[in-house]
């Protein structure tokens, strides 16, 4: 199979879902009819079921990720949007300005890993997980993925790429 590798540029935005390039990918591979999750949502998921920390967002849970993927059955969805906050920084920030102090209980630059095995047991086989971040590693091979498409978003400046991966379970 051959993989897509796309490169655009965008102006960036706090919110990921505001940045259209960074949009579109997800409709590329979500369907009508299709459930999807966001564990990290913010603002302007386009995911069914969505959740995020920040007690302001517009989600349908309030809960720490792992907490809110661990309670789907196996293979429930048919998709993930994985776009956690990119750096340990990000993660301090984001639980400071809630009024939190960040325990970490995962380690963002590991990829939060409970939360990736969780997803992997959620998503059903055919199904999709878009990974952002600064990185490509994506649910990876052991997890039961292969990748078919990356998006690299280019800010400009000196600003760091958003990186994209879409990948199928197996």
């Amino acid at each position: 199979m051959d993989i897509i590798i796309t490169r655009v540029w965008a102006m960036p935005h706090k919110y990921t879902f505001r940045v259209a390039p960074l949009r579109a990918i997800i409709f590329r591979h979500k369907h009508g009819g299709e459930i999807w999750a966001d564990p990290f949502a913010g603002f302007n998921s386009p995911a069914e079921l969505t959740n995020d920390l920040n007690p302001a967002a517009p989600v349908w849970n309030h809960l720490e990720a792992q907490e809110f993927v661990a309670q789907f059955d196996d293979a429930s969805l048919d998709g993930v949007i994985f776009d956690p906050p990119y750096s340990i920084t990000q993660v301090s920030r984001s639980y400071n300005n809630m009024g939190l102090k960040f325990k970490g209980r995962e380690n963002p630059t590991g990829g939060f890993p409970i939360v990736r095995d969780h997803i992997s047991r959620i998503v059903r086989v055919g199904g999709h997980v878009i990974s952002y971040g600064w990185n490509t590693v994506g649910m990876g091979k052991k997890r039961g993925f292969e990748p078919i498409e990356y998006l690299i978003c280019s800010h400009g400046g000196n600003r760091n790429d958003t990186l994209v991966v879409v990948e199928r379970k197996l």
